[in-house]
């Protein structure tokens, strides 16, 4: 999926957003003092000095609204069409960032739909956090601009209800973007494993830490790993994980080598088969494949890992498939 700064439109918004600016600026000077327009009564000289400048602002409004209601939800669909879904692995520019990568994966060997779904649901909070902001902007400047028509008079009992609503209003956005975050991350979170078509089939539970106990603390560590599951490519897959530590296994008929890391390079072994060797060549060290030890048989394809990243388990399945498909021809 393209970024949201990209695309034809980002470019026309630029040009609206830069090529506005010093043209609102130009008429409200023109109109101060070139058409003495503070002189004028206060309906009139509020609509000439700032009417031009509501509806640039406006329209920069209505083009993020375009962006997060729309703009995402469409590229995906486009870019799903464009896809030869389940032909193909991602190839090596898809391991630009995690987030990359997973959208490739989804894309070619996941669940196309279960992506668009679950992007739509993580936007959701974005939309909330928006649309509040939009809110507290309308109550902050509504009542200048219709206090400027006389529909609102002026008094104590009126300018106290309205700063008392931008004070609270205020106070809400503060206590309740750090929840719309959450919200946000817990959706993304609970929701990346379906549109790779893999699900958790164990979760594991909570024990003490006994070693601790003997050294005058106590905390809680998981009982065993946390288990997913599913099928890509027609292939199981089978990971692990625990702390640090994770285990991620391919259903396929390889000849037996091993690949270790070294500090991010991966080197095979003697007994790899040429077509592995050359598929290991195309990949640059890279952080991402540290503390990795890769093993293959008749079995399947499986890597172990020691790292402190989180999910860093994607990048050992693209690995996986990778080899295999390369050495599948």
């Amino acid at each position: 999926m393209k970024q949201l700064h990209s695309g034809w439109d980002y470019k026309l918004y630029k040009i609206y957003l830069w090529g506005g600016l010093p043209l609102v600026v130009i008429f409200i000077l023109v109109a101060v003092l070139v058409f003495d327009a503070t002189s004028l009564p206060g309906p009139q000289s509020f609509l000439l000095i700032f009417g031009p400048v509501m509806l640039w602002f406006g329209g920069i409004v209505l083009y993020w609204w375009w962006v997060f209601l729309f703009k995402g939800n469409i590229e995906l669909e486009e870019l799903a069409l464009s896809q030869a879904q389940g032909q193909e692995i991602p190839g090596i520019k898809a391991l630009k960032s995690w987030n990359t990568l997973h959208q490739a994966m989804a894309l070619n060997g996941g669940d196309v739909q279960a992506l668009i779904e679950n992007a739509k649901k993580a936007n959701r909070p974005i939309i909330v956090w928006y649309g509040s902001l939009n809110l507290l902007v309308l109550w902050i400047f509504c009542p200048v601009a219709l206090g400027s028509f006389g529909i609102i008079q002026g008094g104590k009992t009126t300018l106290g209800i309205w700063l008392g609503g931008v004070i609270i209003w205020v106070i809400a956005m503060l206590v309740g973007t750090p929840a719309l975050l959450s919200w946000g991350a817990k959706s993304a979170g609970d929701a990346y494993l379906a549109p790779l078509g893999l699900a958790v089939t164990r979760t594991p539970g909570l024990t003490v830490d006994v070693i601790g106990l003997f050294g005058g603390g106590m905390r809680l560590i998981p009982d065993g790993p946390a288990i997913v599951e599913g099928e890509r490519y027609g292939r199981l897959v089978h990971i692990e994980t625990i702390d640090k530590h994770s285990l991620t296994v391919l259903q396929a008929q390889m000849p037996e080598f091993s690949v270790q890391s070294n500090e991010g390079k991966l080197v095979p072994d003697e007994s790899a088969p040429d077509a592995a060797v050359k598929a290991l060549k195309s990949l640059r060290k890279a952080k991402r494949w540290k503390g990795i030890t890769v093993h293959a048989g008749p079995e399947g394809i499986g890597v172990q890992r020691e790292s402190k990243g989180t999910n860093m388990w994607l990048y050992d399945l693209w690995l996986v498939e990778y080899m295999v498909d390369g050495m599948n021809g």
